[in-house]
């Protein structure tokens, strides 16, 4: 028997899985998923080693992606291969701290934490979907803020199932209007670069995506089950059963919760509004609200490129020569071949000037 935590908001009843033997929990960062294969590596024995081996969304992420895979791409994809394949040791970072604090001081000023026990991967999935339910019913009763709401779904049709955690999402409860904010906390009391609100609105975007396909029906139990082979059908552990109840809902298994959500989702609304709220570290204060343009087409054009790298279509690239002064701030720098690469290439073209 496993144990995940459950979070009783004042706007919604919240649980957040901490064991993740079944199933990517609520981090922000992605996690490796033990237990869990999608549909499309089981036609034989020999292809299913071989994917397994060769293609990254098996090789690293067990078939499943997180949107911070996505971002992470964004910025530099041959780092975020190197963060998989080369052993590093990471030291606690004050920076890192200092925000994840923050997130948790706004989480637990609107709810406390229970423990429920999971006995399945079925389980560790139906408390995701159930999060997203109670938030969209929190909203029905005219609560007006859900935070930290799990969303998933397989974007554009592109082959990959990603999961995320939404930071927050503000309801009017007299229009229904939905605005999406993402948090990032910053050292300085000053916007980040450019190419980092690049990566914020990659992000942002994601989310959006996902919670409108959601709302507009197109993330369907027939694409949720494409991509995850679980028993959709089989009961789910007690403590999830009694909370299930609890919550007003007479569902008991997976195919079912899916339904529930379906049907809850399509009372709300697309995202009106999406941005990104900058808050310094020191005081928690707010430096800026930056509204995030959402644009369909550049957002489809970025995921499928991105999906290319992990459906094995494309070798992973480096940064470009205008944003190598990232190269300074990475630690794998000494390791890392596309920069060995591109400084032999500045080289020669040196020598033939000359």
């Amino acid at each position: 028997m496993h144990n995940c935590t459950v979070y009783y908001s004042i706007f919604t009843t919240k649980f957040i899985v901490q064991n993740t033997n079944y199933f990517p929990g609520d981090a922000k960062d992605g996690v490796p998923i033990n237990g869990l294969v999608s549909h499309s590596q089981t036609p034989a024995a020999d292809t299913d080693n071989t994917r397994q081996n060769t293609v990254p969304l098996f090789r690293f992420r067990h078939g499943l992606l997180w949107v911070t895979d996505l971002v992470s791409q964004t910025w530099c994809e041959q780092k975020m291969v190197l963060q998989f394949t080369q052993p590093v040791s990471y030291e606690e970072d004050p920076v890192m701290t200092a925000g994840t604090s923050i997130h948790l001081a706004r989480e637990l000023a609107v709810q406390d934490s229970v423990m429920l026990a999971i006995t399945s991967k079925e389980d560790s999935f139906g408390v995701k979907v159930l999060n997203i339910v109670t938030a969209i019913l929190s909203f029905l009763s005219g609560r007006s803020v859900a935070r930290e709401i799990p969303i998933f779904g397989a974007p554009f049709d592109s082959g990959i199932f990603v999961s995320g955690i939404i930071d927050e999402l503000r309801c009017d409860p007299d229009t229904f209007d939905i605005d999406l904010v993402e948090l990032k906390t910053r050292s300085t009391k000053s916007l980040p670069s450019k190419a980092q609100r690049e990566a914020n609105r990659l992000q942002v975007s994601l989310y959006r995506k996902l919670w409108d396909d959601l709302v507009a029906g197109r993330t369907t139990k027939d694409v949720i089950k494409k991509h995850i082979a679980m028993k959709f059908e089989k009961e789910f552990g007690a403590d999830l059963l009694a909370h299930i109840s609890a919550s007003g809902l007479g569902c008991r298994n997976l195919d079912e919760l899916l339904d529930e959500l379906s049907t809850k989702a399509a009372s709300m609304v697309l995202v009106r509004r999406s941005a990104v709220e900058y808050c310094h570290q020191a005081d928690a204060s707010t430096i800026a609200l930056t509204d995030v343009e959402y644009d369909e087409r550049w957002l489809q054009t970025r995921l499928l490129h991105a999906a290319h790298y992990w459906l094995g279509e494309r070798e992973a690239v480096g940064v470009a020569i205008e944003e190598a002064w990232k190269c300074g701030r990475c630690e794998f720098s000494d390791v890392c071949e596309w920069r060995r690469r591109r400084a032999d290439e500045c080289a020669r073209a040196n020598c033939l000037r000359s």
